[in-house]
């Protein structure tokens, strides 16, 4: 019989939230008196996927494992098996620690990158998703742009309007074939420009092994990185 593929989650929660503007960080902002990080992964977890691997800073390491165990997910999901791994300064070099832990300690197929502040992916997303990344080896979910886009110079004079047909938003999980991923970023740690670091994941993957598809999401996947994003998702989360 042939082996079923097997599917990582990896949940970025070691961020330090410094656009949030909060002495508490945004993953660990209670909403319904639990954080933001274990609302996404109350909804990612029921996705069907065999690993999740939460990458945390070592200072925030106590309160995360506490909190998911206050969530008792080892008995309400026996098949999913959640571990932990400390990450870098930059967000590159968290997914990285989490790729070498699972080319370690795991026999990942794909593997699916998300932000702890993204709880409002949808089922149907990740098994389009899914299905894409099975297809093409890497797929990222996007919003298209629907705005009309300027670009403008300095002093915020319009210097050009952007056609907007093929503008997509990227947007988290970006999902790829674990060996061909992590051949890409590995790659790229070797090369890294500390000026100028990748912001996600599919920027990598396009520079070393080639293309990522769009799969497309809605405009509800948002992510909270600024105080008016957590308003509009208590909105979202109580419609």
């Amino acid at each position: 019989m042939k082996k079923k593929d097997s599917y990582t989650l990896v949940i970025l929660v070691a961020g330090m939230s410094t656009r949030f503007g909060s002495k508490t960080k945004k993953q660990f902002i209670l909403v319904d008196d639990k954080p933001i990080f274990i609302h996404t992964l109350n909804n990612l977890i029921n996705h069907s996927f065999d690993d999740i691997v939460i990458v945390l800073t070592e200072a925030d390491a106590s309160i995360v494992k506490k909190y998911i165990k206050d969530e008792n997910l080892d008995s309400k999901f026996p098949n999913t098996k959640i571990h932990f791994v400390i990450g870098g300064s930059e967000r590159v070099y968290s997914v990285f620690n989490a790729c070498e832990y699972l080319k370690n300690n795991t026999e990942t197929k794909y593997i699916f990158i998300h932000d702890g502040v993204r709880p409002l992916v949808s089922k149907d997303e990740i098994d389009n998703l899914k299905k894409n990344v099975a297809k093409n080896n890497a797929s990222i979910l996007a919003i298209k742009v629907v705005d009309t886009i300027k670009s403008v110079s300095e002093n915020k004079v319009i210097t050009k309007t952007i056609d907007r047909t093929s503008l997509y938003r990227a947007c988290t999980p970006q999902a790829f074939n674990f060996n061909f991923y992590y051949q890409a970023i590995s790659n790229y740690i070797e090369e890294i420009d500390t000026n100028k670091i990748a912001t996600d994941d599919a920027e990598i993957y396009s520079k070393y092994i080639g293309d990522v598809f769009i799969t497309e999401c809605s405009i509800k996947n948002i992510k909270i990185t600024e105080k008016k994003d957590l308003e509009f998702y208590k909105k979202l989360q109580a419609n």
